[in-house]
């Protein structure tokens, strides 16, 4: 009976531990993505370090929003909506 109780909050732990990877490797991939976007401008203009930089701050913007947004936003809307319908 032990085990059982040690075992509930395991998949839990998972679960809230891959979500919150989730969100941390979408900022990575928006930062990087918005990095190379703004390289590949660079080269084409010959800008070199300017869109490099710059593509690195939107990037890491974007992705921090995101972050924001799943992490308080979303379950303060979901707490208000629950409460409404209460």
């Amino acid at each position: 009976m032990a085990e059982k109780r040690q075992a509930k909050p395991r998949p839990r732990l998972a679960q809230e531990a891959g979500r919150y990877l989730g969100h941390g490797l979408t900022w990575a991939a928006s930062t990087g993505l918005f990095l190379f976007l703004g390289w590949l401008v660079d080269r084409w203009l010959g800008t070199m370090p300017l869109f490099l930089i710059l593509g690195a701050f939107i990037g890491a913007a974007a992705g921090f929003y995101s972050l924001y947004y799943h992490i308080v936003v979303e379950p303060r809307e979901r707490e208000r909506r629950r409460q409404e319908r209460e």
